[in-house]
């Protein structure tokens, strides 16, 4: 028997209220983005790592940048927004 589990999800507040700021079709795309994450289903999405730390990466769903960290159990976002601002 097969069980496929899927990891856990959290998201800062910062990076929650910046997502919840954008309007409804982008929200959407991000939204499925994130899911596919969750689920490991990664074919699709344009994810590169962030290069100092390992297990960090970084989303792109058009302008915004979605920062994340990953493992095997835990899918944590820690910043997210435009793509000039979410480095800082």
């Amino acid at each position: 028997m097969n069980v496929h589990t899927e990891r856990r999800f959290e998201i800062s507040r910062k990076a929650d209220q910046f997502i919840q700021s954008l309007p409804v079709k982008l929200r959407r795309r991000i939204k499925e983005a994130v899911d596919y994450l969750i689920k490991g289903d990664v074919r699709h999405l344009d994810i590169k790592p962030l290069s100092p730390y390992p297990h960090e990466y970084r989303l792109r769903v058009g302008k915004i940048r979605v920062l994340f960290r990953a493992d095997k159990e835990l899918l944590f976002i820690i910043k997210a927004g435009f793509r000039g601002d979410v480095y800082k």
